[in-house]
């Protein structure tokens, strides 16, 4: 009896041990399942990718971004963070590829923008930054203001002008190009420095700039016509004639001319200037002079013969 007593008491111990050993694995198997499944959600996904990129682990990076990315495949923060994985390991192609689609889509949010106009600034496509930004919001254009480069501004309108005149260029920046004989400037075309001087006749100036990022603005086209107006020929008195006593020779000046006269040879610039009424001389004379505009323009000469006997 007491033996088949301990056996009993045997046969439930092994039957307890099996029990809680099943309890033990089913324990075991459901804290796997609930691991697994945390483990494997697009924020642990995302972040455990996101460590292994910044620890320089691309291709790890890679495999868990790709897994969260099936799970929330319209997730900026992961395709910029894909994008930024194939950027790192040179596949630059597939970097942009990566964002394009959700640009095309018109639902990318700013971050998008920001990160594709650097891969492209990184790969050398000035232009397609250009034109993505040319046909974004304006929100989006103050995110990526650094990669807009405005067309520089002139001081002179275009038009017609009776004197001599100077145009300046002016930008945000310090780099501008331009020709002035209408040809499209280039990056070895002449280097603004400072005023330009525009010369009587017609001057087509043509600029563009580039920013600190390399980004070329829109080009500009600017149509200088200066026509230099020549003084008319100087009013002088009094008239030729015979004189017989001390008369003063006065010559009309206008403002923006000066004078300059000879008496019995053709004066020109290195003649004497006129400054105040002249003394006539004694005997014949011929009294000659010139006006000269401040923009270099030389009137007709005017004559005078006079005949001054005491």
């Amino acid at each position: 009896m007491e033996e088949k007593t301990q056996k009993e008491n045997e046969k439930k111990a092994v039957l307890q041990q099996k029990a809680d050993f099943l309890l033990l694995l089913l324990g075991l198997l459901l804290f796997c399942a609930v691991f697994y499944r945390e483990f494997h959600t697009f924020s642990h996904l995302y972040s455990y990718a996101e460590k292994q990129y910044e620890l320089g682990n691309y291709e790890i990076a890679a495999r868990f971004t790709d897994e969260a990315l099936d799970r929330e495949p319209d997730s900026e923060e992961a395709n910029i963070l894909m994008a930024r994985i194939m950027e790192a390991q040179g596949d630059m192609k597939s970097a942009i590829l990566i964002l394009r689609p959700m640009i095309k889509n018109q639902t990318a949010g700013i971050p998008v923008y920001q990160e594709m106009v650097k891969l492209l600034a990184l790969d050398g496509q000035m232009s397609g930054i250009k034109i993505l930004l040319k046909n974004s919001s304006q929100e989006i254009r103050d995110a990526c203001s650094e990669y807009i480069c405005e067309a520089p501004v002139t001081s002179l309108a275009p038009g017609t002008y009776t004197s001599a005149r100077v145009v300046e260029l002016r930008a945000d920046y310090d780099t501008i190009y331009y020709t002035l004989d209408g040809s499209v400037p280039d990056r070895n075309s002449q280097k603004y420095t400072g005023p330009i001087v525009l010369k009587e006749g017609t001057t087509e100036l043509k600029a563009f700039g580039v920013n600190e990022k390399g980004m070329e603005s829109d080009l500009i086209t600017r149509k200088y016509v200066i026509v230099l107006k020549t003084p008319d020929a100087p009013k002088v008195s009094p008239k030729s004639g015979d004189y017989s006593k001390k008369t003063k020779i006065k010559v009309t000046v206008p403002d923006g001319c000066k004078a300059y006269y000879a008496f019995d040879s053709e004066p020109d610039i290195n003649s004497t200037v006129y400054e105040q009424p002249i003394s006539m001389p004694e005997g014949y004379h011929r009294f000659y002079v010139i006006l000269v505009a401040a923009n270099g323009k030389i009137s007709k000469t005017t004559m005078r013969e006079y005949y001054l006997q005491y």
